[in-house]
């Protein structure tokens, strides 16, 4: 943010949401040392936070099979802070609380992310008519972000949605993926030009999204897709 910026619309805590002192910073000092990744307690397959610390993967993975891979998770999706900062995001534009997650994440992950020697980030599309009345993709936001520090390109054509779905915080496990069906497709051209590729989102919950976009790039002639959501819930909720 520019001078301007602050003066007219000073920066605000993603944690706290006051707004942060001194000028510069992006998030608030009391609140910095509270802020916590998921890190390496996470499942080593999709990334959700582990509930029981000695099990190397949730109980997802343990018992269905995943096109994805492997994927990455910032934060705690049950934490308040979390859950609200998104929310702040996608319903009220306000796109600056993403700068110290998403920077954070990034600097986490960054040695992971070169060694799986990625081509680009694909965040995962909004339908059309859902990003026009929004005005912008929450997961294109989040890509652009860690794309910069990760120095990794972001393709935001070569997967398009061709479904209006229903919410998937609404649905169940099994109707997230009727929900999903056909729901997206690559265009064949781009995706051949990719040997791997990292989807992007904002929320991972059971990972349905994630697999019904991960089985398009596949069948279009991607080899490998690797995921990252900024968030996920926990190993064993609901």
């Amino acid at each position: 943010m520019s001078w301007l910026d602050e003066l007219f619309f000073p920066r605000r805590c993603p944690v706290c949401r006051d707004i942060v002192s001194p000028w510069g910073e992006m998030i608030c000092d009391t609140c910095r040392k509270n802020f916590h990744l998921v890190a390496d307690k996470g499942c080593l397959k999709c990334g959700r936070l582990l509930l029981n610390e000695e099990k190397e993967y949730c109980e997802d993975c343990m018992r269905m099979k995943r096109c994805i891979v492997r994927s990455l998770t910032g934060y705690d999706y049950r934490q308040e802070w979390v859950h609200k900062m998104i929310f702040h995001v996608k319903y009220h534009n306000e796109r600056q609380l993403l700068d110290y997650p998403c920077s954070e994440a990034a600097h986490e992950y960054r040695d992971t992310i070169m060694r799986w020697q990625c081509d680009c980030l694909i965040p995962i599309p909004l339908h059309p008519s859902r990003q026009k009345k929004r005005g912008f993709n929450q997961a294109e936001e989040i890509a652009r972000r860690i794309g910069e520090d990760w120095s990794l390109p972001i393709d935001t054509k070569v997967l398009i949605r061709v479904k209006k779905t229903r919410p998937q915080k609404d649905l169940d496990s099994a109707t997230r993926q009727k929900n999903l069906e056909d729901a997206f497709t690559a265009d064949k051209k781009r995706a051949q030009a990719y040997k791997r590729v990292i989807l992007v989102d904002d929320i991972y919950t059971t990972g349905s999204t994630m697999e019904s976009c991960a089985k398009a790039l596949l069948a279009a002639g991607v080899q490998q897709v690797y995921g990252f959501a900024l968030s996920s819930g926990r190993d064993g909720a609901s």
